[in-house]
């Protein structure tokens, strides 16, 4: 059985540098016939998929401070919510940025 999904998370977070900023994520079910519950407990991640949703293939981004993705520790509570109601799967880090910093472009300076 793979590991769960908060496990898998904490590892990859593990090895991230300390300065990452974004992570783009794949979260691959392990039975598509999850997918809407997934979908349904994934929606506050603001999940996004390639073609249809039911594949069972999410993808989506989380955030380390601020920006766009949503906050790791919302990520680590519902891939635990996932890990609750029996949703298997596959996690994999697609991609990073680090030491990403906003610039001040609007509003009053």
């Amino acid at each position: 059985m793979p590991a769960a999904l908060v496990e898998q998370w904490d590892a990859i977070v593990a090895s991230q540098p300390s300065d990452w900023s974004t992570l783009f994520l794949e979260l691959r079910l392990r039975d598509a016939v999850q997918a809407e519950e997934c979908a349904l407990v994934m929606s506050p991640l603001n999940p996004w998929h390639e073609g249809d949703w039911r594949s069972g293939v999410f993808h989506f981004r989380a955030a380390h401070t601020y920006g766009y993705g949503a906050a790791a520790q919302l990520v680590r509570k519902r891939l635990g919510t996932l890990d609750d109601v029996g949703i298997v799967g596959a996690l994999k880090l697609e991609r990073r940025l680090s030491d990403v910093r906003p610039v001040a472009t609007q509003g009053v300076t």
